[in-house]
């Protein structure tokens, strides 16, 4: 016996394209909702260089900062012997304040061990 070859019709070709599409933009919507690592201030400036220019996230304690002031020092929270400074440009959110634990989002810049935060969150980072 012969097997019969079934042919393909524009109809269901266009269904399959259709769906891989909506696949593909699926995985890109959820790729993007990943959070990323948050280092500890240690970790970053252990390996400062490798860090350089990057987007980071990173968790430590607030000192050295005032309410009119765009500029304060994270803290690692477990050695405060490391410490990066952080220039926010935003607003700061409400309960932000000196000795509370956040997580900074920004830009890395190992030459100044400087942070160019474009976000903060309030808490614990196990939280988010």
């Amino acid at each position: 016996m012969k097997k019969r070859i079934r042919k393909i019709s524009e109809g269901q070709i266009k269904i399959v394209i259709v769906v891989f599409i909506v696949v593909i933009i699926l995985a890109l919507l959820l790729w993007g909702m990943v959070p990323g690592k948050i280092y500890d201030v240690s970790e970053i400036l252990k390996k400062s260089s490798s860090f350089d220019g990057q987007e980071l996230e990173v968790t430590g304690i607030v000192t050295e900062w005032t309410s009119t002031s765009r500029n304060f020092t994270l803290v690692d929270s477990i050695n405060n012997n490391y410490a990066i400074n952080v220039t926010h440009t935003s607003w700061y959110p409400e309960g932000f304040g000196v000795n509370e634990t956040i997580v900074v989002s920004g830009i890395f810049l190992s030459n100044t061990t400087h942070i160019e935060s474009k976000t903060i969150q309030i808490g614990c980072p196990s939280k988010y």
